[in-house]
């Protein structure tokens, strides 16, 4: 994948992440498991809330994973392009 890739990437994460719809429901699916947990007098069901509870948690990890890598990808990309200017400039003599 691409530097170009990964930022497109890593902008899109960053949009979900901050998306108030996918905040909200984030936070009602977590509070509502808690709950269940919490209320489950069930080791089998508790164990069972429990996973459930670590993949919500592992599916936002992985947004925030590739939003940091494509804000990492950006860096190089900024990095990248001012060296060719920096190369660039004393190429043409200025």
């Amino acid at each position: 994948m691409s530097l170009e890739q990964d930022v497109e990437r890593g902008r899109r994460a960053d949009e979900v992440l901050n998306n108030d719809v996918y905040a909200e429901s984030y936070a009602l699916i977590e509070q509502e498991l808690v709950r269940l947990w919490r209320d489950s007098r069930d080791k089998s069901e508790r164990e069972d809330i429990h996973k459930l509870l670590r993949m919500l948690e592992k599916a936002r990890n992985v947004l925030e994973s590739t939003m940091r890598s494509g804000k990492l990808a950006a860096d190089q990309l900024r990095q990248k392009q001012s060296l060719l200017q920096r190369v660039g400039t004393r190429l043409s003599g200025d």
